[in-house]
């Protein structure tokens, strides 16, 4: 039977469908009626219809049930655990680098069937699920940074419509802005902002950039896409930046916006650091020599801790 149901009243009170859980947790319908039969957990309530509906802190339990078995344990070892009991086992988890969760490449596959279906909510509960097991910094290298590049190659197979593409894009951009949104409160220090250039439409890669920073505790302030030159250079230095980052696409890396570049770079302040991202960065030739390419997430770690040596100390 299919227990997902439409959602109800009671969903919107902090009760979730089997189907929502197994989304969000990643543990499927009959083993959640196995354990619930083995275990005495989870203890769902039952609607007069018959179909179960799972607590909120039921749910959470559920996720560090599947996280400790990622990491070698057995369902009768951590099924029937306190929370208290498995929030340490997990912390111990991840303290020794354990895999949690499925290959990368098995779950960008996932991940692109749900695209195929228009699956919003299960892309976007996929997502969250995803950041919360594994930590920012580990969903971005290990669950974004591939995803990325396999939604393009899967359009230029065939294998996506360009409806399902876009899809997918506007989920993951939506969730890397919920992420960051929760995290900005805490961060500190000059801004880093970020911006793409007016023939440059595209945006996901500074969400990305922008999660990364915060996660770091950076504070960001985002342009976004198609941003007039000197709108970058004058909110640059009006806010006292410590430095401008660019997403580059591989489709507008020639010649033209090399210029556009070099023309950035002599409108900023010298003190202000000026970042190429994306494909299409490295393809760049000519460049000022002030002008750093970032390749990749280790990369943007790399120019970030260089701005802390950058900064001017007090006596």
């Amino acid at each position: 039977m299919d227990e997902s149901g439409p959602r109800t009243p009671e969903a919107s009170e902090g009760l979730w469908s089997m189907g929502a859980v197994t989304r969000r947790t990643g543990i499927g319908e009959h083993t959640l009626r196995a354990w619930e039969r083995r275990f005495g957990f989870p203890r769902p309530e039952r609607l007069p219809s018959g179909h179960r509906r799972y607590p909120a802190d039921q749910v959470r339990r559920l996720i560090m049930i599947h996280q400790a078995l990622s990491c070698g344990y057995r369902a009768g070892d951590v099924v029937p655990l306190s929370r208290e009991r498995l929030e340490r086992i997990v912390a111990d988890c991840v303290k020794a680098g354990a895999v949690v969760g499925p290959p990368a490449e098995e779950w960008v596959h996932a991940f692109l069937d749900c695209a195929r279906r228009y699956d919003r909510r299960g892309l976007t509960e996929e997502l969250h699920r995803a950041a919360a097991t594994l930590g920012i910094g580990s969903f971005l290298r290990e669950r974004i940074v591939p995803l990325l590049p396999e939604i393009g190659a899967a359009w230029a197979r065939g294998e996506l419509e360009i409806r399902h593409e876009h899809t997918a894009s506007h989920v993951i951009e939506d969730v890397l802005r919920s992420l960051r949104l929760t995290l900005e409160p805490s961060t500190e220090g000059p801004p880093i902002v970020l911006a793409s250039l007016p023939d440059e439409p595209h945006a996901l890669g500074l969400q990305v950039v922008a999660l990364a920073l915060v996660a770091d505790g950076r504070t960001v302030r985002i342009l976004g896409p198609q941003s007039p030159v000197d709108e970058i250079a004058y909110t640059a230095d009006e806010i006292d930046a410590a430095a401008v980052g660019l997403s580059i696409s591989e489709y507008s890396a020639g010649e033209a916006t090399a210029g556009i570049i070099d023309d950035l770079r002599r409108r900023l302040p010298p003190r202000i650091a000026l970042w190429l991202g994306g494909r299409g960065a490295a393809q760049l030739t000519g460049l000022s020599e002030t002008v750093q390419v970032v390749t990749s997430l280790e990369d943007l770690a790399r120019v970030v801790g260089q701005l802390d040596l950058d900064q001017p100390t007090s006596a």
